[in-house]
Parts: structure tokens; sequence; C-alpha cells
């Protein structure tokens, strides 16, 4: 059981590290808790029933399992915030078009299918869809304010 714990913790550091975690946050059983920063971190082990942390320091801190009540990341999970939202208005007219409504300037237009192959690609405001089978597809608008994409279902 031990071993899987063990792997267990090693795949999550790694997980969280790769996301762009920037802290880890050991919670304790006596409500205190010990927060590092990833930078800060040389290595992480595991002795017996021991997580050890070693820093940039040289400092080892020791910490039994039995007592970690739970182990937290903080930080950037790898996605930036948005600072604006982009406003794009999106609808099928009768011709069989999708038309695109927004106070941006569209530079592009592109039609994936759900594999991500590209199908459709205009650079106007509306690009014409009646060639496409019965399916779900995306919709990605590139305007000057950035990229907005969208999902729909071609139904006829």
């Amino acid at each position: 059981m031990k071993k899987k714990l063990l792997t267990f913790f090693a795949i999550l550091f790694s997980f969280a590290f790769a996301q762009g975690q920037h802290s880890l946050v050991i919670n304790l059983d006596d409500n205190s808790n010990v927060t590092t920063a990833f930078e800060n971190i040389q290595k992480i082990t595991f002795d017996n029933d021991k997580l050890l942390l070693k820093t940039t320091t040289g400092t080892t801190n020791s910490y039994l399992l039995d007592h970690i009540t739970s182990i937290t990341f903080i930080g950037n999970v790898g996605i930036k915030q948005i600072e604006e939202i982009i406003d794009v208005h999106v609808y099928i007219n009768s011709s069989g078009e999708i038309v695109v409504e927004t106070p941006h300037q569209i530079h592009q237009l592109t039609v994936f299918d759900i594999t991500g192959r590209k199908v459709a690609e205009s650079a106007q405001n509306a690009i014409n869809v009646n060639f496409l089978s019965t399916g779900v597809y995306i919709l990605q608008v590139v305007t000057d304010k950035g990229l907005v994409s969208k999902k729909f279902i071609k139904n006829r």
C-alpha cells in the first residue's frame, strides 16, 4: 500500500509542476500547514513513513505521512486569465451560413470537425456550412482582440 501511495505522490508532484503550479501546501493534522514555493524545493523523497522535503537552502524537513491531512498546490494552472471578454454572437442564417457578429474586426473564421481537421475557412464574417455532414463542429473566430471558439451542431 505504501509503495502505491508513494508512486501516487510522485505522479501528483510531477503533474502539479508541469501544470504551472508554483507552491506546495502541506496541511497537517494539528491544523498547521507548511507552504513552500516549488523554486525552493530541491528534492522530494519518501523514507518509510515520512515525506522528506529538501530545500535549496540545504534544509531537509520531515513530515510523518500519518500526520499529513492533505497536500494542495496553489498558483497558476497553466491558463492565463482572460483580461477582456471578446463579445461574439454566432447564428446560422436561412441560406445555411454561419454568421458572426462582433464589434471587433474579424480576421478569420475556421471550422474544424470533431477530430480537429480543418473543413472550412473564411476571411469574412460569414462562412457557408451547407456542404458539411450532420455532426459536431468547432467554429474558431480570430478577431483583433483574440480568439474565440464556439461549438455548433450541424443537423441538416
